[in-house]
């Protein structure tokens, strides 16, 4: 415990984890490149342990998806299904009509998202208050001796409607039913499952007729059929909502699709599908998206994502714009399969799947400045149910992709379209990274704006499509590396940009996966795991460490003397078998951090040194020395005499090179404990 000694005269800078780099001993520049930009350049190929490949959905696990609590049933027709109360909401104002085109409406030069918008709501007076619907309900004793009541709203003109139930309380055993007027297929689920959506809205967004609103799945045509059911016995008055507001969709979401594809299609400047058979095994990772917020109706597209966990959890990547809240991640419906198989064949059927999903991370798309570059634009959901089978699990890397370099990357996004000349081709761009993108604010008439450059910190990339656009609806979808190999790797999702038709050469922004996978898609993705984030002090010459990401965001948001380097290393958040924590103490007086695995030095830092150091709890978990395991690397510890402060490395080489070249400023102290590695 030499170190002791020490603290009197100069106190402990940053010890045991933080320490200045030792080729800077006598002197460092501040301006030096950042150890995340040094690390990222050198790894051309990453190594397997921060990547994953892509997996397929096998059938056996979809075969025990399908039984989610929203699934579609067929309506028993030889039951008298007399539809009672009825409301006609005419058709929409003119206004209504024209502010959505408006809103999809986009040229060369505007930089914007590329969410589209389908469809708007629409307020039912009628039924806006639980007492005026009880009015409207008349409940029948069916054969079964249940008790059934239904109802029907219409909106003149719709392609399909999509009901706001505001639940105050539905009995968990209660039966819901949705369809179109006339149709003997249904879909169904239960008031348990409305009731799980509603208190996962409320526990994440709080409390509000938002969160307590259940967006029920879509029915096609202009009028939908609303049917309830309570088991014999049960009690009529325990259901309790009602209906203050209906999305009108003026285009369903497979049709949106198609409309903004013939639109495309018709672009004589850039050839607009890429034709590709067989279709890559990434086509079967991409799912159109239908989403409610605020009563109007979105469609975006998302992707599967593979984990390193033990069994796949049905990850879904999109942008953060097309959903940040839990409302709107319950609502999702995703649509899978909308695609032929081969070139100029037919499409096929596709499949839907309304159970809606959990909102587990998200990240914003503005940054605020260039020291806070937090805005990938990206949303990381989990499906309540399991993908189809034959769905893929896209991959990835934890890798900074170069600019300005030849390699072709591909973006998927949006089905086919028979009634083109494009026939059935995969909506497919084609393009190269040309600079990284920061978005920086919102115009008068709100669009942003965007400062580029080659810094390697920015949020996004910044790519420049040779072949095909991207265009309203495509927003979320991946852009892929390998994207025709049987293993494509996300690198990001699509925020928008300004390519199309008029610009098809405009550059559009990803959101780029790498810096989303600190930022905390590792917690999902590579479960078991965290980096520990590390800065430069340019005015003592320490380092800083740490494994919160929201602490490290603070610390670069305020902290204009600390540098921040990227991740060094790799650590456990929790205990488990051969962990061991590593504490971590603040000197009270220079403000600087010590760490340390050994609890016989932490115990001496608390009874002795209480008055110089506040300890501040375990900063995380690692290997001791001696236990080592299977895919960790130690963790070097060098004494500085000089300042009495200790330099850690991961690195062999830069071990010896210390040991070799400056042994009369360092003392080599050993294996401090064992870590795991970045790449």
């Amino acid at each position: 415990m030499r170190w002791l000694a020490f603290t009197a005269v100069l106190g402990l800078a940053a010890c045991g984890g933080a320490g200045e780099s030792a080729q800077s001993a006598q002197s460092k520049s501040a301006s030096s490149n950042t150890v995340a930009e040094s690390a990222a350049e050198t790894a051309a190929e990453p190594v397997g342990f921060n990547s994953a490949n892509a997996v397929t959905q096998p059938a056996k696990a979809a075969a025990e998806g399908e039984a989610g609590p929203v699934k579609p049933v067929t309506l028993d027709t030889t039951s008298a299904r007399k539809v009672g109360a009825s409301i006609d909401l005419g058709a929409p104002s003119a206004a209504q009509q024209e502010q959505r085109a408006r809103k999809n409406q986009r040229t060369g030069t505007q930089f914007s998202a590329k969410a589209y918008q389908t469809g708007f709501p629409r307020p039912v007076d009628s039924a806006s208050t639980s007492k005026s619907l009880r009015t409207l309900l008349n409940w029948t004793t069916t054969e079964t001796g249940a008790q059934r009541a239904s109802m029907s709203l219409r909106s003149e003109g719709a392609k399909g409607i999509r009901l706001g139930l505001l639940v105050q309380q539905i009995p968990s055993e209660a039966i819901l039913r949705f369809y179109a007027s006339g149709s003997s297929e249904a879909v169904q689920t239960t008031g348990e499952h409305i009731n799980s959506i509603i208190q996962a809205n409320i526990k994440t967004d709080g409390d509000s007729p938002a969160a307590r609103t259940y967006w029920t799945p879509t029915t096609l045509g202009d009028t939908s059929v609303l049917e309830m059911e309570v088991p014999e016995g049960g009690d009529t008055s325990a259901v309790v909502f009602s209906i203050p507001t209906l999305t009108h969709l003026a285009e369903t979401a497979v049709e949106a699709e198609l409309s903004t594809i013939r639109e495309k299609a018709t672009c004589a400047l850039t050839p607009q599908a890429t034709c590709t058979t067989p279709l890559p095994p990434a086509a079967n990772a991409v799912a159109a998206m239908d989403i409610v917020e605020g009563g109007y109706s979105y469609v975006c597209t998302g992707t599967l994502i593979a984990n390193r966990g033990a069994t796949q959890q049905g990850y879904f990547l999109t942008a953060n714009h097309c959903i940040n809240t839990q409302a709107a991640a319950s609502s999702l419906t995703t649509w899978w399969f909308y695609r032929s198989n081969a070139c100029g064949a037919a499409a096929s059927s596709y499949t839907a799947d309304s159970n809606g999903s959990t909102l587990l991370f998200n990240r914003p798309e503005l940054s605020g400045s260039a020291r806070t570059p937090i805005g990938t634009d990206t949303t990381l959901l989990k499906l309540n149910s399991l993908p189809p089978a034959g769905a893929v699990y896209a991959g990835w890397s934890f890798q900074r992709h170069a600019i300005n370099t030849g390699t072709n990357y591909i973006g998927l996004h949006h089905p086919f379209d028979e009634a083109t000349d494009l026939s059935d081709s995969l909506r497919r761009s084609d393009g190269r990274l040309t600079n990284y993108g920061i978005l920086l604010a919102i115009d008068s008439q709100g669009y942003f704006t965007s400062a580029s450059g080659a810094n390697a910190s920015y949020p996004m990339y910044q790519v420049t499509f040779n072949s095909g656009i991207t265009e309203g609806g495509s927003s979320g979808s991946a852009l892929f590396a390998d994207g025709l190999s049987s293993n494509p790797k996300i690198i990001g999702q699509l925020w928008g940009g300004s390519s199309s038709c008029s610009a098809p050469t405009a550059p559009d922004l990803y959101g780029r996966f790498d810096l989303a996978y600190e930022d905390g898609l590792i917690n999902w993705l590579n479960p078991g795991y965290r980096m520990v984030f590390r800065f430069y002090n340019t005015g003592n010459g320490t380092h800083f460490f740490s494994a919160d990401v929201s602490e490290r965001d603070g610390v670069r948001a305020t902290n204009t003397r600390l540098t921040y380097e990227g991740p060094g290393f790799m650590v456990a958040p929790g205990p488990g078998s051969g962990l061991n924590p590593v504490h971590r103490f603040i000197n009270r007086f220079t403000g600087t951090h010590f760490y340390t695995i050994n609890e016989n030095e932490r115990a001496s830092v608390v009874a002795n040194l209480s008055n110089v150091y506040a300890y501040e709890g375990i900063a995380w978990y690692a290997r001791q020395a001696g236990a080592p395991a299977g895919d960790t690397i130690e963790v070097y510890r060098f004494f500085r005499k000089s300042a009495g402060t200790h330099f850690y490395t991961t690195s062999a080489a830069e071990r010896d090179s210390i040991i070799a070249s400056l042994g009369q400023f360092y003392d080599y102290e050993g294996v401090a404990y064992l870590a795991w590695p970045m790449n």
